[in-house]
């Protein structure tokens, strides 16, 4: 088999949840591109029937399809977890990227904040990873990722992310354990601790400070995570894609139990970028 060929994910059924926006949308694209059928799924169906409109359009792509999810209600990712298995026959890749941050100071979380983000950035996540394992193991080939944080290896520059790092920090313990138990039968598992990409998201929330505090306040939003970056830039979503197909394949089989970092850099800086 040529290097070329261990890329291919054809025969292979892959489900992403928050697949439809962000990283996500990227991460399903890498995905469908190398051949996998792809399941996106997500709370808002609009969005998630709107990105498998626009993604099948795309000759290089086999199959993506949808189903709605809200990760922080147990029945629904139940539900999610049967439909994907009945539908698809099984899920191969599972990719656990979507994830909830409630931004709030240590002393004003409330208790069912705490409750809630610990269900979506980790309990949903296990469930779905329980749901899967059986069809894995039976084939004896599995890739499982998550979408983490650099938050959990350097601080933010920006206040209120408690819970959202320690939810994405137990993630990465999860992640290494989950790889231990699982190699033997050849299911590799992996988290991304990803930086400062420009998504939907971050367009979002500086526009919103530009509303709410000003152009000022926008700004320096900006400013603070680039500059806190080695490469000098925010990230491109598209730039995660060919890292997704590595992992999500034979090409990658020999990778597993990592946090990987994919921040430009953040992580290894000891003073903004440009300072003496």
């Amino acid at each position: 088999m040529s290097t070329f060929d261990k890329f291919s994910l054809r025969g292979k059924t892959a489900l992403v949840t928050g697949g439809a926006t962000g990283l996500g949308y990227h991460m399903t694209k890498a995905l469908a591109q190398a051949g996998a059928t792809v399941l996106i799924a997500a709370r808002r169906e609009k969005l998630l029937s709107e990105a498998a409109e626009q993604l099948n359009t795309d000759p290089e792509i086999h199959d993506v399809q949808w189903h709605p999810v809200d990760l922080a209600n147990r029945k629904s990712v139940k539900a999610l977890a049967q439909y994907a298995n009945d539908a698809l026959g099984g899920i191969d890749i599972f990719i656990g990227n979507a994830g909830q941050d409630i931004n709030e100071h240590l002393l004003d979380i409330k208790e069912e904040s705490i409750d809630q983000i610990m269900q979506v950035n980790i309990s949903a996540n296990v469930e779905l990873v329980q749901a899967f394992l059986p069809h894995m193991r039976e084939k004896n080939w599995g890739r499982i990722l998550f979408s983490s944080s650099a938050s959990t290896v350097v601080s933010s520059p920006h206040e209120g992310i408690g819970m959202y790092t320690a939810t994405k920090g137990a993630l990465n313990a999860f992640t290494r354990t989950l790889a231990a138990e699982t190699g033997h039968q050849n299911i590799t598992a992996n988290s991304l601790i990803l930086g400062f990409f420009v998504t939907d998201l971050v367009t979002q929330a500086q526009e919103l400070l530009r509303t709410t505090q000003g152009e000022k306040a926008a700004q320096m939003f900006m400013e603070d995570f680039v500059g806190m970056t080695a490469l000098g830039r925010a990230g491109h979503p598209e730039e995660l894609e060919g890292l997704i197909q590595l992992l999500a394949s034979d090409a990658g089989s020999y990778i597993t139990g990592t946090n990987l970092v994919i921040d430009g850099g953040m992580s290894i800086m000891l003073r903004p970028n440009g300072t003496v």
